[in-house]
């Protein structure tokens, strides 16, 4: 493909300018493109990361992080990667990436991974139930805290059994209108138990 030839002959510097300008053109109009367009910037902008730094990579996820319709498979990418500067905006802010996707990363990432996804603005039950499973205190409590996070029962559970030791916690589970109201004593005593 003539895009493969031209990037191979470019230096790393004018690859980084194209990556730049192509996510600058893609960010003006991407509330405007169809899923054919998104279809393309996100096959170009593959193309033009695959020899990019950790420095450009970084940029990248954190400028496509509040597209409302980001280039799935670079989103993809850029949100399973091990280095969280990375990964951690997409994770966090990113409509582009799917259940799924998210509950593979809470299963085999770190727990810097793991606390990215429990600030999302939305969270299902299916990715919660995996964040609280294997989630140290600080992502229990940032799961706890988030209003947008639906829990299951179970998920609850487990939430309040660790609020026994944990009064941030159990002070964030308090606050939750979706509690069910059979586990509200046992919230109770969780926190008399401070």
């Amino acid at each position: 493909m003539e895009l493969d030839a031209a990037l191979s002959a470019a230096t790393n510097h004018r690859q980084l300018e194209i990556l730049r300008r192509v996510t600058d053109l893609f960010i003006i109009g991407a509330d405007r493109y169809n899923d054919e367009q998104v279809a393309i910037f996100d096959d170009v902008i593959a193309r033009l990361i695959a020899k990019m730094d950790q420095r450009a990579l970084r940029e990248l996820s954190a400028r496509l992080a509040d597209v409302a319709n980001p280039p799935r498979s670079v989103v993809a990418q850029l949100s399973g990667s091990d280095d969280i500067a990375i990964s951690g905006p997409a994770l966090e802010k990113s409509e582009g990436i799917s259940d799924e996707a998210l509950v593979s990363i809470a299963n085999n990432k770190s727990q810097k991974h793991l606390k990215a996804i429990a600030g999302r603005s939305t969270l299902s039950e299916v990715v919660t139930d995996v964040l609280v499973d294997r989630g140290d205190s600080e992502v229990s409590r940032r799961v706890g805290a988030n209003l947008g996070a639906r829990l299951s029962e179970m998920g609850f559970v487990k939430l309040i059994n660790r609020a026994k030791k944990d009064r941030n916690l159990a002070d964030a589970i308090s606050t939750r209108a979706d509690l069910p109201p059979e586990l509200v004593p046992f919230l109770k005593l969780a926190l008399e138990s401070q």
